[in-house]
């Protein structure tokens, strides 16, 4: 059996990461303990509050069916009140903001208005 590789259409030039990719919706301590592992695909950061309800939509809807986010991409919840440095860095205001970063944490793109995996990934760049 041939040797497990990364994704075919790679074109990275940086050797393969050690540790299984990784992908789907997790907390932000999962991604900072290893960006790498998520580095294989779009990563786009959620900043959710517990008092906002749309953020609580996307969540509970993210929770609840993460395979409707499609392999590859990763979706990091993160604490809008607490990440105020953050929120600063990528210029976010108010909270059910979306913002795609890619490896070295430099915004790509932001917007907020998508509460399914199907509408994050289709404002993916």
């Amino acid at each position: 059996a041939p040797a497990p590789s990364g994704s075919p259409s790679s074109s990275s030039a940086s050797s393969a990461p050690a540790a299984e990719a990784r992908d789907g919706y997790v907390t932000y301590a999962d991604y900072t303990a290893d960006k790498e592992a998520f580095s294989a695909g779009p990563v786009v950061l959620f900043f959710h509050a517990d008092w906002c309800p749309k953020c609580r939509e996307t969540d509970s809807n993210l929770t609840a069916d993460p395979a409707s986010l499609p392999d590859g991409l990763t979706v990091v919840k993160l604490d809008f009140d607490a990440e105020t440095g953050l929120r600063q860095q990528y210029g976010v205001t108010v909270q059910h903001t979306f913002v795609q970063v890619d490896a070295a944490g430099e915004k790509l793109g932001a917007w907020t208005g998508t509460f399914t995996g199907g509408e994050i990934a289709g404002k993916v760049a």
